[in-house]
């Protein structure tokens, strides 16, 4: 039974996108400070030009880890996952939060059985972010043969890299019935974190490229990052 949590005290996504090797330090971290459940898969990178070093997204394996941790420790998780990783250093990885709408009762007690500690950065980084510019991740899923051209027409449109699942549709008759389209068995899921000024841009030049009703089939949304750690484009906006 799904709950919607309270302001004051609820779970937190935490996505982290690092290298093969620095799993087990980024959980050790995280459970340091918190009571938190995490999730491992493999993904691989992508950036072109002298992003591709700097992102630590060119086209080799990584790690992304998925932890649930609550709100209040956001910011004192982020610090050690940073401290602990070097994500600072170029090529290390990133690391960032996305607020959740709804956890079962029995996850959300768990991760809420961290003590409140009072954190002044935290209650900082809340005061001010309505302040600062948002960030979003924005996540395609796409017909496999379509990845190459969905890519290129992103960074166009001022994307500096993604993040590629090996995906599968999986049982879509009804909605494809609905829909009037048919979706490639073969998928992949491409994530683009990026400023929200850049958000509409990408979008619409991946619905050009590669649209529901195209050969490409994107489906496409986005959501709302809190906070970043990792990566210098988004924090150097921030500091402006």
């Amino acid at each position: 039974m799904a709950k919607r949590t309270t302001a004051e005290k609820r779970v937190k996504l935490l996505v982290c996108i690092i290298k093969k090797g620095d799993e087990l330090a980024l959980t050790e971290a995280c459970n340091e400070q918190c009571v938190a459940l995490s999730f491992s898969g493999i993904g691989y990178g992508t950036a072109k030009s002298h992003y591709l070093s700097y992102l630590g997204l060119d086209e080799i394996e990584k790690r992304i880890v998925y932890s649930l941790i609550p709100n209040y420790c956001e910011a004192r998780v982020l610090r050690a996952i940073n401290k602990k990783l070097k994500l600072y250093l170029m090529g290390n990885g990133i690391a960032f939060t996305i607020p959740l709408s709804g956890i079962s009762n029995l996850i959300s007690n768990a991760v809420l059985s961290t003590p409140y500690r009072e954190d002044a950065e935290a209650q900082k980084n809340t005061k001010e972010r309505g302040k600062r510019k948002m960030h979003e991740l924005i996540v395609a899923v796409v017909n496999q043969k379509f990845t190459d051209a969905v890519l290129d027409a992103s960074r166009a449109a001022g994307a500096t890299g993604a993040t590629i699942l090996h995906t599968r549709s999986v049982n879509n008759k009804q909605v494809e019935q609905v829909l009037g389209t048919t979706f490639k068995q073969e998928t992949d899921t491409i994530a683009f974190l990026t400023s929200s000024e850049y958000k509409q841009k990408i979008m619409e030049a991946i619905r050009e490229c590669a649209g529901l009703k195209t050969d490409g089939g994107a489906i496409l949304f986005s959501l709302s990052v809190d906070s970043i750690v990792g990566i210098g484009r988004f924090e150097e906006d921030e500091n402006e």
